[in-house]
């Protein structure tokens, strides 16, 4: 299996919206099926097959400027850490149950939790407001976009160019 390299960001959280499943399920189906076909697949392949393949997947969980008067510029910070934080970390929960979902489906074995995958390496980054697509959001939309996670996904076998 040649080495494979997938970008792909999932934008349009609600403001204090975390939770990955919601947003998957407001997603139109040709991004659902891009998520299944470009992340979830490659790592549920990967767990289930003994054929030497590895995937590992990189959650970036973006928020949104918290622009609440009253709160200093540290509360500011520790809520769009926060809030980026349970983006992340929900996501790579739901990915984990669809990996599992598929592994089982194939036959194969699920382990326990998240660390105890053989071939699938998930790993969750909390960027907070540090990298946002609209610097001064002039809309609700445009603050929907900074909202997000990132999924970057790399699959391989080792010795693969």
């Amino acid at each position: 299996m040649p080495k494979q390299v997938v970008d792909l960001p999932v934008g349009g959280y609600g403001d204090h919206e975390t939770e990955f499943k919601a947003l998957f399920d407001s997603l139109n189906s040709r991004l659902q099926n891009l998520i299944f076909d470009e992340v979830v697949t490659p790592a549920a392949s990967a767990e289930a097959a003994s054929t030497g393949q590895f995937c590992a997947i990189m959650v970036l969980g973006h928020s949104d400027r918290v622009d609440t008067p009253g709160l200093t510029s540290e509360q500011r910070r520790a809520d769009e850490l926060a809030a980026s934080t349970s983006r992340a970390e929900s996501a790579r929960d739901w990915l984990f149950d669809q990996i599992a979902e598929l592994v089982v489906a194939q036959g194969g074995v699920v382990p326990a939790d998240i660390s105890s995958l053989q071939s699938v390496s998930l790993a969750t980054a909390a960027c907070g407001s540090a990298d946002l697509i609209h610097l001064t959001p002039s809309s609700p939309d445009e603050r929907a976009e900074n909202r997000r996670v990132h999924f970057f996904v790399s699959t391989f076998s080792p010795g693969s160019p």
